[in-house]
């Protein structure tokens, strides 16, 4: 089944979009006002309109789309109003029905006068402002396509910066120390965004058709729902004034008495819609997720929050004695390389972290791994506890059964022979027969020349590093993917924030993986990620780092599906506990949240970082370009634009390495090998079941001839022109 998300940048859209993903759902989206990684489209061109519904080919098609300003917007601007909610539904349903798609359309109570709320679907619509009208003329025009969806709901909140949603309104009044009037006589059933999309996605999958009115469970007025948003966020509830609607000044005409009966949906489900609390303690675990100390309020008050505090006050402090400037000695002080680059913010959310008490995955795994999300513009990002079992998370997933065309053992995965071993190990592990191939020296990335050669009828896949942080030759080894139908992982370890042709390396292939111990860009202490850029393998990847259920609750939650005792997998019962079902191979590889703290300030330098590996590295390349007759400098390729991690040299004929390296040692110059050189002469390597494509001479060149020095932004400048200077002593004395 294939999905496409219309109106997918906005509150309901993104979150439809996960929840299919979730779903396993094969996804898709399109966006307007804030685009952002998806594709732009405006629904009121009709051309574009047909071409987009067509290019995706879906079973289903959801219209998440409506008016940035509101129901007042569309007082005030009829004419736009009828525009986009009736012409533009107008658009999509005509290229539904040319393609057969069914189509699940989001409507709202504003369709009912007001008068005798909640509504059930049977109620007759009497709309009171041009909003409730033109969304009732929609509605009409989607039943008439076969198998449409209507979706009726109201209140929709959430956590969404980027939105104007109700509970955005009251964090950002309470929150700034204004107060907030909300109407003491406009009765609603609040709905919770994400119980929406999920609802609707799983009303949608089990082929429901008409008109289905999908909200909360509770029946409250806007001033108590804006009091329990303020409680959840811990602000003063005391600051929100209840008042008559007219009072308000609000321009359309609103149902007093609206809200939503759910009856039917209950049905539907087997199970009941969330009540008030079950949506608030997931709103606030979002919240808290993207709020800390230091750029939002603390998650406890009263006393607790002012020693809490007082005590990361004293961590700015404590950090500041602790860490004063050095002075740098030549020879005395080691120049190594690599190291943690940190401040204060990073301590203090850690100390945050753990006066919390999470200690597990939470909200600040939650708010880490949406930032990690972002900057990767990818359809998901799964934090880990190391690169190591990001590469193994990433090799179980694509053997996952949930995937049609799964690797299997004894599939063969190319991959290169000058390697980090835990990027080869995953794959020995499992069964699949790596095939192993040459280097180019320069690059020390894997030879695509090489790669295309290797490539037989068992062939599966590649997993392909990107050494010291230079992307490989991506356009000829994707191309090469799509060709043979081959599953392509980026080990991106060594490479965050490295670019090919303008696009980010570990964005290229079906999963990308990333490691945050202490030497990497940035860090966790331990520490991993994978990168998702298939939406089919999101809740795979995440299975397979949870224990392999096939659950997607977050620790301590339960019944996020809201059909916990309602499945029916595998050989298992009907019923079976569905937080206790395992659909894959799995293990528990969630690092803890006081890490996650860490990597959460850590992602916010990681431009900083990048730019100043860069200066170093090119520092040290401008010193060190007149030893090129002695020394193979490093290559990139022409689309490459590197994140360096490291300074990679290979001696040649005239020079051997183990005295330079002894002598850059003797000056307390730190330098280390390339990774394990030709892994299959490393011990743990040898006689494993492998096809070796070529001779490897490279390989060999490497683990006898190549070292790297650091570029690190701990590296001052003169630090590196003294590396420069060893470099220089060294190479007089060879004279």
């Amino acid at each position: 089944m294939k999905a496409l998300v219309i109106g997918a940048s906005g509150q309901v859209g993104a979150l439809l979009l996960s929840s299919l993903e979730q779903a396993g759902v094969e996804a898709v989206g399109t966006g307007h006002s804030r685009a952002g990684r998806f594709a732009p489209l405006d629904i009121m061109d009709a051309k574009a309109t047909a071409e987009a519904v067509a290019a995706a080919e879906p079973d289903l098609v959801f219209l998440a789309v409506n008016n940035a300003g509101g129901v007042d917007y569309c007082e005030e601007y009829p004419e736009q109003a009828r525009a986009l909610n009736v012409e533009g539904t107008r658009h999509v349903a005509e290229a539904c029905r040319k393609i057969k798609a069914k189509l699940v359309y989001f409507s709202t109570d504003y369709v009912f006068d007001g008068k005798q709320g909640p509504y059930d679907e049977e109620a007759e619509p009497n709309p009171v402002s041009v909003y409730g009208r033109a969304k009732l003329d929609a509605e009409k025009i989607v039943a008439a396509v076969p198998k449409s969806l209507i979706l009726r709901t109201t209140a929709v909140y959430g956590w969404d910066r980027g939105s104007k949603n109700f509970a955005m309104q009251v964090w950002d009044n309470l929150s700034s120390g204004r107060r907030m009037r909300a109407p003491s006589d406009q009765w609603c059933t609040p709905t919770l965004g994400d119980y929406l999309a999920e609802a609707s996605v799983r009303l949608a999958q089990s082929g429901a058709s008409g008109v289905y009115n999908v909200s909360g469970k509770d029946w409250v007025t806007r001033a108590e729902l804006a009091k329990s948003l303020a409680g959840a966020f811990a602000l003063d509830t005391g600051m929100v004034e209840a008042v008559p609607t007219a009072a308000l000044g609000q321009k359309a005409a609103r149902p007093e008495k609206g809200g939503l009966k759910t009856g039917k949906l209950a049905r539907a489900l087997g199970t009941d819609p969330w009540d008030m609390k079950e949506q608030l303690a997931r709103l606030r675990r979002k919240w808290r997720g993207d709020t800390h100390q230091k750029g939002g309020v603390s998650a406890v008050t009263g006393p607790a929050a002012a020693l809490k505090a007082e005590i990361l006050e004293k961590v700015r402090e404590y950090h500041a004695l602790v860490n004063p400037p050095k002075r740098f000695e030549k020879r005395k002080s080691r120049v190594p390389y690599a190291g943690r680059v940190y401040g204060a913010e990073e301590m203090t959310a850690l100390v945050d972290s753990s006066l919390d008490f999470w200690l597990t995955l939470g909200p600040w795994g939650e708010r880490f791994e949406r930032k990690m999300r972002d900057f990767f513009g990818a359809r998901d990002f799964a934090c880990v506890n190391s690169g190591s079992t990001a590469n193994l998370t990433a090799v179980m997933a694509l053997m996952s059964k949930q995937l049609e065309r799964p690797w299997k053992a004894g599939d063969e995965i190319i991959t290169p022979a000058v390697t980090f071993p835990t990027t080869l190990a995953p794959l020995v592990h499992g069964g699949l027969v790596p095939v192993l191939v040459d280097c180019e020296l320069g690059t020390y990335n894997v030879d695509p020349k090489e790669v295309e050669r290797a490539i037989t009828k068992k062939t599966r896949g590649l997993m392909i590093p990107h050494t010291l942080g230079n992307p490989c030759a991506l356009d000829t080894l994707v191309a090469l993917a799509q060709k043979h139908d081959l599953y392509l992982i980026e080990d991106t370890c060594d490479a965050l924030g490295a670019k090919y042709d303008g696009k980010l390396a570990g964005t290229f292939g079906e999963l990308g993986t990333l490691s945050f111990y202490p030497a990497h860009h940035i860090t966790m202490g331990e520490g991993g990620g994978v990168i998702v850029n298939k939406g089919r393998l999101s809740r795979i990847v995440r299975s397979v780092r949870d224990w392999g259920r096939d659950c997607w609750c977050a620790p301590g939650e339960s019944n996020t599906c809201g059909r916990r005792f309602g499945w029916k997998l595998g050989d298992l019962p009907v019923g079976y506990d569905h937080k206790y079902t395992y659909s894959n191979l799995g293990y528990n590889f969630k690092p803890t949240d006081m890490q996650a703290a860490v990597g959460t300030i850590q992602a916010d330098r990681i431009p900083d970082f990048v730019a100043r590996r860069n200066k170093n590295f090119a520092r040290l390349y401008k010193g060190l370009k007149r030893y090129e007759d002695r020394l193979v400098l490093p290559k990139w390729e022409k689309k490459a634009d590197p994140s360096w991690f490291a300074f990679p040299l290979t001696v040649k004929k005239v020079v051997t390495r183990a005295a330079l390296v002894h002598h850059l040692e003797t000056a307390n110059i730190e330098t280390r090998e390339l990774f394990g050189g030709n892994i299959l002469r490393q011990p743990g390597y040898k006689g494993i079941k492998a096809r070796v494509v070529g001779k490897l001479p490279n390989s060999d060149r490497v683990m006898r001839d190549t070292f790297f020095i650091g570029v690190y932004p701990g590296l001052s400048d003169e630090m590196l022109d003294f590396v420069i200077e060893a470099f220089d002593e060294f190479f007089r004395n060879q004279r």
